[in-house]
């Protein structure tokens, strides 16, 4: 007995169906999606300053204490150019208000042509309900 290709087709739109609405479910499990706005707004911007080259501006994203001494920008940030951003790993939740994200950084030391990499853990934190978010913790050193 020969099958006609028409006898085929209702399978098919039923497996063209189901393979669509897995790929909508697995993108709706992402834990991606669970971080506040707030905080990927921030998280972008400290990325376009490190890859734009404003890395004395990286300092602006650390918790402001009026009791604590100045942060010190080190010198010789002018003599860094970077190269590549790249996220290691997802930004994960750490507890309630605290997330954290592992961002690894290519750059030359301009002065003698020399190609680094830094490992950039990076944890961020909202002391307001996720309304504003800081860096906790130091921003990366390149030597």
């Amino acid at each position: 007995m020969r099958r006609r290709i028409h006898d085929t087709v209702p399978p098919m739109r039923l497996l063209t169906l189901v393979s669509i609405l897995l790929l909508l479910l697995g993108c709706k499990s992402n834990p991606v999606t669970d971080l506040p706005d707030p905080l990927y707004a921030k998280v972008r911007t400290f990325e376009d300053v490190v890859r734009w080259g404003a890395l004395e501006k990286m300092y602006l994203f650390l918790k402001y204490d009026p009791e604590a001494p100045p942060v010190q920008i080190p010198p010789g940030l002018d003599n860094v150019r970077v190269t590549g951003y790249e996220e290691a790993g997802r930004m994960t939740e750490i507890s309630p208000g605290r997330w954290a994200q592992t961002v690894v950084i290519d750059y030359v030391l301009t002065d003698r042509q020399v190609v680094r990499q830094v490992v950039d853990q990076q944890v961020w934190v909202s002391d307001d309900e996720g309304k504003s978010w800081y860096r906790e913790n130091p921003v990366p050193e390149f030597r």
